[in-house]
Parts: C-alpha cells; sequence; structure tokens
C-alpha cells in the first residue's frame, strides 16, 4: 500500500467534497478521523456515509433509530473518551451472532420450533422456522431493542459539544487506539488533553 501525506487543508478538501459532510461542523473532526473515512472511501472498504450518518445522529442532525446508544470508556487509556458505534452492512453476521448468545435465543428458538412442529417430523416447516428465527428474527430483534453494533467513533465531549478524534475497532486493542487519540489531541485539539 502507498503511503502519502496530506495536510489538513487537503483532508478538509475531501470532506467538503462529499455531500454527506454537508451541516457537520468540521472543525470538531479531527484529521485524524478524516483521513480514516477518506482511506476507508477510497478502498471501499464499508460505505463510509453509515459513519458520517452516525455523526449527525451524534450532532442532532438526523436519528438514529436502531444502532445501540453511545457509552463511555471504562478503564485506561481510554477511560472517559465517549463511544459510538456505527453499522455496516460487514456487521450483519456479527451482530446476528451476538443475539444467538443473549438471554439463551438460539435455545429458545429451537425449542419453540420442536414444541409448536405438528409432524413430529423434521420437515421443511420446522427447518424454515428455525432458518428464518436464526437470521432474520435474531437481527429484528438487536434493531428493535436498539442494540445494533458495529465498529467504534470515539470522541469527547468538551463544553457541551461532540469532539471526534478517531474510529476504533474492537480487534486493534485500546491502546493503538488511543495512540491514535494522542496524534489527533497534537494535530487538532490540544485543549482536550486533559480535559478528561
Amino acid at each position: 500500500m502507498m503511503k502519502i501525506s496530506l495536510g489538513r487543508n487537503e483532508l478538509l478538501y475531501f470532506a467538503n467534497s462529499l455531500p454527506g459532510f454537508c451541516d457537520i461542523d468540521l472543525s470538531r473532526i479531527s484529521s485524524v478521523f478524516i483521513a480514516q473515512v477518506m482511506q476507508l472511501y477510497y478502498g471501499r472498504v464499508i460505505n463510509i456515509f453509515n459513519i458520517i450518518d452516525r455523526v449527525k445522529s451524534l450532532e442532532g442532525i438526523m436519528e438514529s433509530s436502531c444502532i445501540k446508544d453511545e457509552g463511555v470508556f471504562l478503564y485506561e487509556p481510554l477511560k472517559g473518551l465517549m463511544k459510538a458505534h456505527f453499522t455496516n452492512a460487514r456487521f450483519i453476521f456479527k451482530n446476528i451472532k451476538n443475539q444467538w448468545g443473549s438471554d439463551k435465543y438460539m435455545g429458545k428458538t429451537i425449542n419453540k420450533a420442536f414444541h409448536n412442529n405438528k409432524s413430529e417430523y423434521v420437515d421443511d416447516d420446522l427447518i424454515n422456522y428455525i432458518s428464518y428465527q436464526l437470521a432474520i428474527g435474531a437481527y429484528d430483534k438487536k434493531i428493535k431493542g436498539k442494540a445494533i453494533t458495529g465498529e467504534w467513533i470515539i470522541f469527547q465531549k468538551y463544553q457541551g459539544k461532540n469532539y471526534y478524534l478517531t474510529l476504533g475497532y474492537h480487534s486493534e486493542g485500546d491502546k493503538n487506539i488511543y495512540k491514535r487519540v494522542c496524534v489527533a489531541y497534537e494535530q487538532d485539539f490540544s485543549f482536550l488533553k486533559n480535559e478528561l
């Protein structure tokens, strides 16, 4: 992969060229955050508008109906920073799998299927019911419970406003995320560093 260096002005030019960033105060979005969005956009890794829409929901510009509510990190080194999930089609299976493990969903679904089975055989109706409930039903339950998850938008609240620092991935570990947070502080928001 080729590495290039972009300054704040080039990153703002990119952000301003995307209609999704309309209505968002870019002065509160770090260069790190914009660079990550840019990389995802050009790499076609995920639909970046899901990230931007989540920022808009955090800003009160639009609603987010099914995504897990924002929360605060409880442990060092991210303690005190805020996190909000953004989702994408690539996270559908992860959400379904998470639902299987919650409140004994899978066992209850299979027990209900066998209890309601009138033929006493493993027939098409039984298979269809179980298949539907373990896929569509599980995802639908996550949606209705506003529990859809994905990866993170890391931000910090300061004087009643959100400052967006970086994107974070569950698999990369808190220390790696924190390194990018420190870069965001250094490049754009030095006044936030001691505000946690």
